[in-house]
C-alpha cells in the first residue's frame, strides 16, 4: 500500500515537475543549497537560542526577550520548507524512498507538535513574573524535545544524501512507459 502510493508520488512528481528546469540549470540547485544552509542556521539559531535560554542557560536575559528571536526562526522554517520543496519537486525518488528523508519528516513533525505545546501548555508560564530567571519544569522538558527534534532534522538532512536508493525499476520503467510510449 506504502510502496504503490511512493511510486505514484514519484510518477506523478517527476512527470510534472514545475521547477526541474530551472533547478537543473547551472545555477539554480546551489542557490537553493545556499538559502536552505541560511534557512537552517536562522531556524536553529533562534529556536535553539531560545530552547537553551528555556533550559537555564544566560539566566540573566530574561526569556521573553529571547523569544523576540522566534519569528526569524519561524522565517528561517518557511525559506527551508520552500527550498526543500524545490529538491523534492526536482528528484523525486531520491527523497520519497529515502528513510533518512522519512525519519527527517519523522522529527519535523515532532518539532512542530511540540512547539504547538508550548505554545498551549507552557506559554503563559513561561513568561510569568516568577519565569524572569527560570522556566518551569515542563517547559524544560518541551525545551529539550526542541532541541533533540531539531538536532535530529539536521542530521537527518545530512544523511540523505549518504541514503540515496537506486531508482526503482517500476518507476524507471513508469517514467518511460509515459514519456516514450509504445
Amino acid at each position: 500500500m506504502i510502496h504503490d502510493l511512493q511510486v505514484w508520488l514519484v510518477t506523478t512528481i517527476g512527470h510534472d515537475s514545475p521547477v526541474s528546469g530551472m533547478m537543473r540549470s547551472a545555477w539554480g540547485w546551489p542557490i537553493a543549497e545556499s538559502f536552505h544552509f541560511l534557512g537552517l542556521t536562522m531556524l536553529v539559531g533562534c529556536i535553539g537560542t531560545f530552547d537553551l535560554r528555556l533550559l537555564g542557560v544566560a539566566r540573566r536575559v530574561p526569556i521573553a526577550v529571547v523569544h523576540r528571536f522566534i519569528p526569524w526562526g519561524i522565517a528561517g522554517f518557511v525559506i527551508n520548507a520552500t527550498t526543500g520543496a524545490l529538491f523534492l519537486l526536482t528528484e523525486p525518488d531520491q527523497y520519497i524512498y529515502n528513510v533518512s528523508f522519512h525519519l527527517k519528516l519523522m522529527f519535523l513533525t515532532i518539532g512542530g507538535t511540540n512547539a504547538a505545546l508550548f505554545y498551549l501548555t507552557s506559554y503563559r508560564q513561561a513568561f510569568g513574573d516568577a519565569a524572569l530567571l527560570d522556566a518551569p519544569r515542563h517547559a524544560k522538558v518541551i525545551a529539550a524535545v526542541s532541541l533533540c527534534a531539531w538536532t535530529s532534522v539536521i542530521v537527518c538532512g545530512r544523511l540523505l544524501t549518504f541514503y540515496r536508493p537506486a531508482p526503482c525499476p517500476e518507476v524507471v520503467n513508469s517514467l518511460l512507459m509515459a514519456c516514450f510510449p509504445p
